[in-house]
């Protein structure tokens, strides 16, 4: 493979990389237990959450709801989703 064609595909991808970061891209973070309550609410139809627990980065938090149930809400990509644990 040539060299220049290697380093000029590495270039791209790093000024990508660099562009993503500088518009804010990826890397979001919840605010708090009640956000990650309201993002569990709104993507498990009949959910209500009782309590929610961070994780140390923000990226993710375990919710329960009143019923029991639990959830994970974390990352993926730039929104959150919320995932059933008792399965």
């Amino acid at each position: 493979m040539n060299i220049a064609l290697m380093a000029g595909s590495l270039a791209g991808v790093l000024m990508l990389a660099f562009i993503a970061r500088a518009l804010g891209l990826g890397g979001a973070v919840l605010a708090d237990a009640a956000e990650a309550c309201a993002i569990a609410e709104a993507e498990q139809p009949g959910f209500i959450a009782d309590r929610a627990v961070l994780d140390a980065d923000r990226a993710g938090a375990l919710v329960t709801g009143i019923d029991g149930r639990a959830l994970r809400v974390r990352r993926h990509g730039a929104q959150f989703v919320a995932e059933s644990l008792d399965g």
